[in-house]
């Protein structure tokens, strides 16, 4: 590694890692600072890696979910990027449909497809198909690795699903009404809920907007 990078990691409070090389990989983390690994290598590998450096935990995705994990400079990070959180506001609440007027990021993912995809639900009547645009947005502008985007066996099982499921909670705590049982956004949320808890390589994710 070049002189300028050994001393940014020398400074670093935080590497977060996208080099797919395990050998370097493994340099790096060597150097014993708190590491987020973007890429899976593989559970034997955290293993091996965390001998040497137990600061350092290996999400499934750069926007899963993740407990505590007592190493403060990653928990600190995790208040910020991550699993996306928001705050939801719509006109005509009590309305028949009513319209996305605004939408913030409480919590928002490392590589900004969140906030891009906002763009496509603003103004937009709350309906499966401004969800569903939303959530192939994000799958479009998400920066997984390859690696990991052709382990997920459909949108069923990846980040994108993650963050329409975290919206329609938003938007169903702000709406309870339009999420009752047998309406068309309560369908629709079950669905999305459904299959994130259960991926189904047969998804009808993209059917529903063809």
């Amino acid at each position: 590694m070049g002189e300028q990078v050994e001393r940014d990691i020398a400074h670093a409070d935080l590497l977060i890692i996208y080099v797919r090389h395990p050998d370097v990989v493994a340099e790096i983390c060597y150097r014993k600072k708190p590491t987020i690994l973007a890429v899976d290598f593989g559970e034997g590998f955290l293993r091996q890696q965390r001998e040497d450096n137990p600061t350092m935990i290996m999400p499934s995705s750069m926007c899963c979910i993740t407990s505590k994990t007592g190493i403060n400079e990653i928990d600190e990070y995790y208040r910020h990027f991550g699993y996306p959180l928001f705050e939801v506001k719509l006109q005509n609440s009590n309305g028949e449909i009513p319209i996305i007027r605004e939408v913030k990021t409480i919590v928002e993912s490392p590589c900004g497809a969140t906030n891009v995809s906002l763009e496509h639900i603003r103004g937009k009547p709350l309906t499966p198909e401004t969800i569903t645009a939303f959530g192939l947005n994000v799958r479009y502008e998400c920066r997984e690795p390859v690696s990991i985007l052709l382990s997920h066996r459909d949108m069923a099982d990846s980040s994108a699903l993650l963050q329409m499921i975290s919206l329609l909670d938003a938007l169903e705590k702000e709406a309870p009404k339009q999420f009752l049982q047998g309406t068309p956004m309560g369908i629709y949320a079950s669905k999305r809920r459904e299959e994130y808890q259960c991926p189904n390589p047969k998804s009808d994710l993209f059917a529903e907007v063809e």
